[in-house]
């Protein structure tokens, strides 16, 4: 019992582990909550504020204060989001809370201020603690540290009974408060762990049936890990050279579909797949069929367990990673661009691959041997912007 309660006071009720597994799940959903607080500081402070200049009655100083904060927060969040690191996301929820309790603090004893402004902050607070951890430990934490802040802002602008009456309503606002969060962030982290669970198997899965197709051709043993360590490897060459917008998502489909790219050879015949020699004319349009088998195994077998994106780019990958840029390739004929970006850059991680493997009909070519004909395929057989950035990348 122990253990459990410590558990659900650390980890949100499952283990150190498991709660590590999905740490950057939670960050990355509590920045986005940051950032959806800062907006509303913002667009709240900036209406008031443009009242206040033109109107004598009204201070303006709480909203400047308010407005500059949040968007010196929001721009350092924005910035730094893609690093994640846990302490600096953890000062930015502080400062925003420090910015909006002295907000409202001095802006509670203003009655010649609108009744808007001045009550709006129950919205803040109510988000602000979700931004810092799903874990209970640090969430009272934060919660008593946001509400001694609002109290001591309140101590210097109001009488004795005035504050006395904010003790009371804060001593509430943390009892209800705490038992509400620890019900709404607990219930969180168990679904996010359920949700990775479910998508592992999913992938796992997934990825097995790509194993099993490799394992019926004698001839590609560990084609489908090599590709995927290329395609990632091109992948960060083109984030790095700012061309293409690539979303983290984007990219992290790509790699998850990468292995399914030769799906469909399940449906090929062994003495095709496996024939030692060149495939005769007959053979070879059979063989190529694998490209259109794959998109019809992976609509029936993907679309109802993976999201429209990650479905998307798998289809796309198993049918068009042998379409070629000049639009000789199969089995649609596409051309440049009208190829998918994630086909284009399967493409040429799958030749590589192929070139510098053994084959039952073939013997490696060397490194350097490879690099040249990818070289020399660029703008009819591969896109050449990629072909180049993929030769930089395996250096």
């Amino acid at each position: 019992m122990t253990e459990k309660l410590k558990n659900v006071f650390l980890y949100g009720g499952v283990s150190r582990e498991e709660f590590r597994s999905i740490k950057p799940l939670v960050w990355r959903r509590n920045r986005r909550i940051l950032t959806i607080t800062s907006l509303l500081a913002i667009a709240m402070a900036a209406i008031f504020l443009g009242i206040a200049v033109f109107s004598e009655a009204m201070t303006w100083f709480p909203y400047f204060i308010l407005l500059c904060a949040s968007v010196l927060i929001l721009a350092v969040n924005k910035l730094t989001e893609r690093s994640g690191s846990e302490l600096l996301g953890i000062v930015l929820c502080y400062a925003q809370t420090l910015a909006i309790c002295i907000y409202a603090g001095v802006l509670s004893v203003q009655a010649s201020n609108y009744a808007i402004p001045a009550t709006s902050i129950v919205v803040f607070i109510a988000l602000l603690p979700l931004t810092v951890d799903d874990r209970l430990v640090r969430m009272f934490g934060f919660m008593i540290a946001e509400s001694a802040a609002y109290l001591v802002v309140s101590k210097f602008y109001k009488s004795s009974s005035a504050f006395s009456l904010d003790v009371i309503n804060v001593g509430t606002f943390l009892a209800v408060g705490m038992a509400l969060y620890g019900v709404i962030c607990t219930r969180n982290i168990r679904e996010i762990y359920q949700g990775v669970r479910i998508e592992k198997l999913q992938r796992s899965m997934i990825t097995s049936l790509a194993t099993v197709v490799e394992e019926r051709d004698e001839s590609t043993g560990g084609h489908i890990v090599r590709t995927e360590d290329y395609v990632g490897a091109l992948l960060e060459k083109m984030k790095q050279s700012g061309l293409y917008d690539l979303t983290d998502e984007y990219c992290a489909n790509i790699l998850l579909a990468a292995p399914m790219h030769d799906i469909g050879k399940i449906r090929i015949p062994d003495a095709i797949l496996n024939k030692p020699g060149k495939l005769t004319d007959e053979e070879f349009k059979i063989m190529k069929k694998h490209a259109e088998y794959g998109a019809a195994i992976i609509d029936k077998t993907v679309r109802e367990v993976e999201e429209e994106s990650y479905f998307s780019v798998a289809g796309n990958i198993a049918r068009h990673h042998h379409e070629r840029y000049d639009g000789a390739g199969y089995p649609d004929g596409l051309k440049g661009e009208e190829i998918p970006l994630e086909a284009r850059v399967m493409a040429i991680a799958d030749v590589y691959d192929a070139l510098v493997s053994e084959r039952v009909y073939k013997k490696p070519f060397s490194q350097e041997e490879s690099k040249r004909i990818i070289a020399e395929g660029a703008g009819t057989q591969f896109d050449p912007i990629l072909s180049q950035m993929f030769l930089d990348a395996i250096k």
